[in-house]
């Protein structure tokens, strides 16, 4: 007889569906919150310890730079997005510090030592900012690529 599930049969249908949408969530490999937070962490830090303010953290930058991440992962590269790509349309200056690294403070140290990287990071300008960090293995090591995307809208 053919007719609705049991409760039992439905549950089970409920939690495949739920692991197999879950698997897919996670198979992207997205930047954790604790992650992202991090690297807007150690750049407002920076700029705090150089007299200038912090900068707001921007959700449609953060998708941004997060998308970049997972692609770099992917290609096991380090280069630039089109940086006006996906940025909201308020922008009216905008940047990008691109790198990978051991560890997100070993690619924040890396970028404060590049002239290019930390004017981007101590640009007063920029009033906010998206980031991503993405884990992967590249060249058979653990590898943090982290995007950072500022604004000034």
């Amino acid at each position: 007889m053919i007719g609705t599930p049991a409760p039992t049969t439905l549950r089970f249908i409920m939690a495949l569906f739920a692991l197999a949408f879950g698997a897919v969530t996670l198979s992207s490999c997205e930047s954790t919150d604790s992650d992202r937070l991090a690297v807007i962490g150690a750049v407002n830090w920076s700029r705090v310890e150089n007299g200038l303010p912090a900068l707001s953290e921007h959700v449609t930058l953060n998708m941004k730079a997060d998308a970049w991440a997972v692609q770099l992962r992917d290609e096991c590269n380090i280069h630039h997005s089109t940086l006006s790509d996906g940025a909201p349309p308020e922008w009216r200056k905008l940047g990008e510090n691109v790198g990978r690294g051991g560890s997100i403070e070993q690619v924040h140290t890396a970028y404060l030592n590049s002239p290019g990287h930390r004017a981007n990071i101590l640009d007063p300008s920029f009033t906010s900012m998206g980031a991503g960090a993405v884990w992967g293995t590249c060249n058979g090591q653990r590898t943090v690529f982290t995007v950072q995307v500022f604004m000034r809208s």
